[in-house]
């Protein structure tokens, strides 16, 4: 398992991941807020990946800005960079640059939120 995601032998992490959504139900926070599409492909994909209100805050920019800079530097060639004649190295690198601040701000609000909901650490779901 990586690093940071043990669970105890009587709990596996898909138990202790409904636990978690659970505890945020009854916070009134919906599973498509702590739990958006992106999270789940990625979990589809074999990642395991807590619902974004358990997750470490890096971990949380990584997947965040994993799917957000991709679609968003389609969306900008697309429509703009293209007819520009943007070089494709700036556009990686305004790409790694919009993913990870996009990241930052979304770990931040979702920080922000699991101290304001009182939420317990990952590690307690399993005690």
């Amino acid at each position: 398992r990586p690093r940071g995601h043990e669970c105890p032998p009587y709990m596996t992490f898909d138990e202790r991941r409904q636990r978690a959504i659970a505890v945020l139900n009854r916070k009134g926070i919906p599973q498509a807020s702590s739990e958006p599409a992106h999270i789940r492909l990625f979990r589809r994909l074999g990642m395991q990946v807590r619902p974004l209100h358990f997750e470490t805050f890096w971990r949380t920019t990584f997947f965040c800005g994993l799917w957000f800079g991709p679609i968003w530097a389609l969306i900008m060639w697309t429509f703009n960079w293209r007819k520009e004649g943007t070089d494709p190295a700036i556009a990686a690198l305004a790409t790694v640059i919009c993913g990870l601040i996009y990241g930052l701000v979304m770990a931040s609000v979702f920080s922000w939120s699991k101290k304001k909901h009182g939420l317990p650490t990952w590690e307690s779901l399993g005690s």
